[in-house]
């Protein structure tokens, strides 16, 4: 048997394609290690979860792009354990922008910093953040961060646990960013003394303050006048006439380029309400006193017609709604009309409409159906509608208002299944007060959603797993078996 030297070892063809083979894989596993090294010092990520949990929204990011003044953003606690899923939310504002300055603060090692943002004095739990500019700063709680729904939720039993439902990180990031770094905060007046329900029964109360509304009450038993710092007053749903001199003050708050949003309950109209009617006429609508009852399918909710689905018109308030694809749920709403007899300057625009199948029903309280019936009134009709009356002497604002008949929308059942009944009474608030585009951040879904697909996808991807995957395994280690026989 003839011997092979080391040399003709190194020489012969199987050496050579095993040596190909050795460096084509050193090679493959340099690369790829390259690779893990480079992505590795890029900033940037690509959030690939299914509700982009970790990226900003376009809203966020002309907020940061607009900063004039720098701020700070501080979690409290031991460096190394802050919430994993907020540091990496917060490093994209540091990224955005370099106003935005982030730092974490243990409070055991620098009280004297933690006490002059611990106004109760109660301590500043671990995970708060604390975002400040200048002499502004706004507290966000670790567990306002995250909601849970406790719907299920049983204190007497130790098993029970609220479900975590989805992350409002970037929510409230966002909406202190505005607070501290805004020149003046908008000061809501709610009008009280007549039966009105107020922000709180409604459990709006959150919601305005997370946009930075001050909110104070309205009561003309004490006040002579709507107060000066006044930038929108709200009229919601009063049991009782305004009386003659109630309706002038607000008559003369509007009439210097005052803003107002007016909602009314079921069966409230103008009969019940002479004065409060005469104030809103004078602005070119008045209620008109029928509920309106869908009659078009496709336009109800919980398949009651007197839960609509409205039209949303094109006006700045609804734009943001459109643009999200959310909807909006009305209950037992009432028609606004538009007079034929009005001013000529009077800027009248629908914001919500019924279909041209709605009929409205003028006593609901003694109807047997809710069936068409005769004398019901033929739709469409107006549900809200946005009015502007420009002002005739420059440099004055021109007044605003905002007048819907339904105030049921915003009960916490709707608002909490229906993001878009929330999101409306926002925007309005937010065109009153002269901004275009109000923050409509959604807070983003922690559940797991499921994939549907159907039973002819199913059975081709089991094809593919099970049959075509394996066959080509195997006819590859075939090849290879064929060329390493000749080798």
């Amino acid at each position: 048997m003839k011997k092979t030297s080391l040399l003709d070892s190194l020489k012969s063809r199987k050496f050579r394609f095993g040596g190909y083979a050795t460096l084509i894989i050193v090679a493959g596993l340099a690369i790829i290690i390259a690779i893990n090294v480079l992505v590795d010092q890029i900033p940037g990520r690509l959030d690939l979860t299914q509700n982009k949990i970790y990226s900003l929204s376009p809203e966020t990011y002309k907020i940061l792009d607009g900063l004039s003044s720098d701020l700070t953003i501080t979690t409290i606690g031991k460096a190394g354990t802050e919430d994993p899923t907020v540091k990496a939310i917060l490093a994209k504002y540091a990224a955005r922008s370099r106003r935005v300055k982030l730092q974490t603060i243990d409070p055991e090692m620098n009280p004297g910093w933690t006490k002059q943002y611990d106004p109760t004095g109660q301590g500043l739990a671990a995970g708060t953040l604390v975002v400040a500019a200048g002499s502004r700063n706004k507290n966000i709680g670790i567990y306002d961060m995250y909601n849970y729904d406790t719907s299920n939720y049983d204190p007497s039993n130790p098993n029970s646990q609220p479900q975590l439902t989805s992350l409002s990180v970037e929510q409230r990031v966002t909406a202190a960013v505005m607070y501290v770094t805004a020149q003046k905060n908008v000061t809501v007046y709610v009008l009280s003394g007549h039966g009105e329900q107020s922000i709180d029964s409604l459990g709006l109360t959150s919601a305005v303050a997370n946009e930075n509304y001050e909110l104070k009450s309205l009561d003309f038993l004490t006040a002579k006048a709507v107060p000066d710092d006044a930038n929108i007053v709200l009229v919601m749903a009063p049991k009782n006439d305004l009386t003659a001199d109630d309706a002038s003050k607000l008559r003369t708050y509007l009439a210097g380029g005052g803003r107002a949003e007016f909602l009314f309950d079921v069966f409230q109209n103008d009969n019940q309400y002479p004065n409060l009617a005469g104030l809103l006429k004078s602005y070119g609508v008045q209620v008109q006193g029928v509920v309106v009852v869908e009659g078009d399918t496709n336009k109800i909710a919980t398949q009651n017609p007197a839960y609509i689905i409205p039209t949303l018109e094109y006006h700045d308030i609804n734009s943001p709604l459109r643009t999200n694809n959310y909807e909006v749920v009305l209950a037992w709403s009432q028609s606004i009309q538009t007079l034929d007899l009005k001013k000529k300057s009077l800027k009248i625009e629908p914001l919500l409409t019924s279909s041209s199948k709605s009929y409205g029903k003028r006593d609901v309280q003694h109807a047997t159906s809710a069936d068409r019936q005769a004398g019901d009134v033929s739709g469409p009709f107006t549900l809200a509608v946005a009015i502007t009356d420009p002002s005739d002497q420059p440099g004055k604002p021109d007044t605003q208002i905002v007048v819907v008949g339904d105030i049921r929308f915003l009960a916490q059942s709707l608002t909490a299944a229906i993001p878009g009944n929330g999101d409306f009474f926002m925007n309005s608030l937010g065109w009153l007060k002269g901004q275009k585009d109000s923050l409509t951040i959604r807070p983003k879904s922690l559940q797991t959603m499921r994939l549907n697909i159907s039973s002819l996808w199913a059975l081709i991807l089991s094809g593919v797993v099970v049959i075509l995957l394996p066959l080509l395994i195997l006819g590859a280690g075939f090849v290879v078996w064929m060329r390493r026989r000749h080798l």
